[in-house]
């Protein structure tokens, strides 16, 4: 018996002739590509089409005057509202729009002009994790019950193994995850003011929050002790980032009322965020996850740290570093020349995005040589 494999269908949106007839082709052999050139004409064929798993748009166009990331994001059907949008990023697009189409809801992003294996790549895992998640169980937070939530969420072991699946895929195929943790900041004081039981249910009230917040390719899991975890397969930092921002705005917002008592809410977070290389393993990245969620907490709450705390010690900053260069010191941070380089990295990619230096091939190759 002959099995026929089906090709996922994906929406190609772009005024650009030439760029539309590139792809196309690139995709031809292993994806089902229809092209539109306008956003109007993108909505009306996600609505219409209902076998589309990816959207494919220039930045522009995803967010004119017709709003099309919006729409879908805010669209009724859970299919719409949960399709990867990977965005086109020209040469003149700016940081400022790209920040701004995360806010709205982009999955994912390439740089143009593009390297065909990484366009590739990513529209595959994208494909492949819409697909896999619209074909189980989709399930509806408001007709459950509260104690159904924290039961649906995956648990520790789930998401330890889903991180080491991104961690080789990452290796693989150089390409960006993030791993997020989040954790309740006031839960022994809602203990303390009410009962355990008004802190389960408070717990439950995030989770649904977050479960309803998190894109059907993301991973969230329940870590127990009112801590979660979430996994963004091929995320930079700033998507990241972005999405958690979100979370903790909603979280805040919620009006969660106890006995008719309203309990104000809040959460801490900490980002993981990298290319994996052959050292890389989920047991390390949960252990810095930890560490910058405690420092997350420390301050105060409802805040977000992606990096740890610098021990000056043993890493000085670059401005001492520039300092003990001049002093011809070079001797004592020959060790931390590593991990100086790739501090000053994420100001290499601003730099290159405002000044337009065409640096991205040399920044990815420089965060590639100091692993």
């Amino acid at each position: 018996m002959t099995e026929i494999l089906l090709k996922p269908d994906i929406l190609l949106t772009t005024g650009s002739v030439q760029t539309g007839a590139t792809i196309c082709k690139l995709l031809g052999s292993s994806f089902s590509v229809s092209s539109v050139n306008d956003a109007e004409s993108a909505w009306n064929e996600i609505v219409e089409n209902q076998a589309i798993s990816v959207l494919i748009c220039e930045l522009s166009l995803a967010t004119d005057q017709f709003g099309l990331l919006e729409r879908l994001r805010n669209a009724n059907e859970k299919r719409v509202t949960a399709m990867p949008v990977l965005l086109l990023i020209g040469e003149t697009d700016n940081d400022e729009s790209c920040e701004t189409a995360f806010r709205a809801g982009a999955t994912d992003f390439i740089n143009m002009p593009f390297v065909s294996s990484e366009l590739i790549t990513r529209v595959r895992l994208h494909a492949q994790l819409f697909l896999k998640h619209r074909n189980g169980q989709s399930v509806d937070v408001r007709s459950t019950t509260a104690t159904n939530v924290l039961q649906q969420l995956a648990q520790e072991n789930v998401f330890n193994s889903r991180l080491q699946q991104e961690i080789s895929f990452s290796q693989r195929h150089k390409t960006y995850f993030s791993a997020c943790k989040l954790k309740l900041d006031n839960l022994k004081a809602i203990v303390a003011g009410f009962d355990r039981n008004a802190a389960v249910a408070v717990v439950q009230a995030v989770a649904g929050i977050l479960q309803q917040a998190v894109r059907c390719e993301d991973t969230l899991c329940s870590m127990g002790k009112a801590e979660f975890c979430i996994l963004y397969p091929a995320t930079s930092g700033i998507g990241a980032a972005v999405a958690i921002n979100r979370i903790l705005q909603k979280v805040s917002a919620c009006e969660i009322k106890i006995a008719g008592k309203q309990v104000p809410v809040s959460i801490s977070a900490a980002i993981y965020t990298d290319i994996a290389n052959q050292d890389s393993n989920a047991a390390v990245i949960l252990n810095v996850l930890q560490s910058r969620l405690d420092e997350a907490h420390a301050k105060g709450g409802n805040c977000v740290i992606s990096a740890g705390k610098t021990d000056e010690k043993n890493q000085p900053s670059v401005d001492r570093a520039l300092a003990l260069i001049a002093e011809q010191r070079t001797e004592v941070i020959a060790s931390q020349a590593g991990a100086l380089m790739k501090s000053i990295l994420p100001l290499l990619e601003y730099a290159d995005g405002i000044l337009k230096l065409d640096l991205n091939s040399v920044n990815q190759n420089l965060r590639e040589r100091l692993k």
